[in-house]
């Protein structure tokens, strides 16, 4: 007897659909992260003023394109958990560009709440998106942890040197953006995949 093939459920395939579109998303937004997290890391004696200007710009242009792709997704859930996300991200670089005068632990302490923040959102998106399958949800899990655990180690060491900040904040930068790259790659070959069973 021969098996009839049974077509995937509608939720996989308003992800799948979604994801042929808009796969780059997420490479993007890791590219943008690594390239963040490598001069963060050559170059830790610059200032925290202009350490602040770079993490501002950062938080404001990946909080708009985490609404951008949460508005695209929408089909597909956890669009108020995106667009929570990425607002949280452009009023924290907005505040940042507006008020550059703390000192660094106040810095440090501004950079943990966000990265707290942004990783229990992104994390609870990411185990959203468990249905879908090969959705990559747990590489988006992963980030938004790691994202909790720089938000903890700054929160429990502000006082540290601004070089020993920078290099923390890059190193995180550089391994989320590696993941995000993973996780974008991820969601292509879910756009590819046959889900038919």
């Amino acid at each position: 007897m021969t098996d009839v093939p049974v077509a995937p459920d509608p939720f996989t395939r308003s992800v799948q659909g979604t994801a042929r579109q808009y796969w780059w998303l997420p490479v993007l937004r890791g590219v943008l992260t690594i390239a963040f997290g490598l001069v963060a890391v050559i170059w830790p004696d610059v200032t925290a003023l202009a350490i602040l200007w770079v993490i501002a710009i950062f938080a404001i242009v990946d909080g708009l394109l985490e609404i951008f792709d949460a508005i695209r997704y929408r089909a597909s859930g956890g669009t108020a958990l995106g667009i929570t996300f990425g607002v949280l991200s452009v009023a924290f670089g907005v505040v940042a560009l507006v008020w550059p005068g703390p000192t660094v632990t106040v810095f440090a302490v501004i950079v943990g709440i966000w990265a707290i923040l942004v990783g229990l959102v992104g994390l609870a998106a990411s185990i959203d998106l468990r249905k879908a399958v090969g959705s990559g949800w747990g590489w988006g899990a992963l980030t938004g942890a790691l994202t909790v655990v720089l938000g903890i180690l700054l929160l429990i060491w502000p006082k540290g040197s601004i070089a020993a900040l920078v290099w923390l904040v890059g190193i995180w930068a550089f391994v989320a953006g590696i993941l995000l790259v993973v996780i974008g790659f991820q969601v292509r070959r879910l756009a590819k995949a046959d889900l038919t069973v």
